[in-house]
Order: structure tokens, then C-alpha cells, then sequence
């Protein structure tokens, strides 16, 4: 499997194109949304909107996760389980707030 993460654990550049793509559409989409609230239409669809806004940023960072933890905590686990470990929950700790 090649690598989706450089040596210092921030993503190669085809990780990064694609989460920057993701973040691009999530950004149409939050202006989309801004524009339905200013114009006072008020409907389920907003509220619809909020949960595939919150739904895209979720699948963005998980992308980036998964990354991450395939390519660094895996090594980091062979040298130092218990530290690794630690730093897994306090990842999964953030990430699901």
C-alpha cells in the first residue's frame, strides 16, 4: 500500500487535493445554505442541509484519519504500544465531539 502520509504525518498530495476538493464543495454548500436562511425560507431543507454539511466535514476528516493512523500509528504501535494507544483515544476523543 503506498503511502498517504509524508514522514511527518501530514498527507501526501493526492490526500490533500482530495480533502481540499471536499472542502471546496462543503464551502458551496454552507454559502448555499447562508443564502436559504437570508432569503427567509425556512423548511426542512435547511435543517436537511446542516446534517450533509456535518455529514461532508465528518467524511473530509476521516479521510484524513485514516490515513494517519494506516501510516503513522501503525509504525508508532510496533516501537510504543502504550503511548500509541493514548494517542489513539485522545484522536477519537476529538474526533467525536
Amino acid at each position: 500500500m503506498a503511502k498517504r502520509i509524508d514522514e511527518n504525518g501530514n498527507p501526501d498530495s493526492r490526500v490533500k487535493n482530495e480533502a481540499v476538493i471536499r472542502l471546496q464543495r462543503i464551502e458551496g454548500q454552507v454559502r448555499g445554505l447562508s443564502r436559504l436562511i437570508q432569503s427567509d425560507v425556512y423548511s426542512k431543507n435547511i435543517l436537511n442541509q446542516f446534517s450533509s454539511i456535518k455529514s461532508a466535514l465528518n467524511s473530509a476528516r476521516n479521510l484524513l484519519l485514516k490515513g494517519y493512523i494506516q501510516n503513522n500509528v501503525a509504525d508508532k504501535f510496533k516501537k510504543d504500544r502504550l503511548s500509541t494507544t493514548e494517542e489513539l483515544i485522545d484522536i477519537f476523543k476529538k474526533v467525536s465531539k
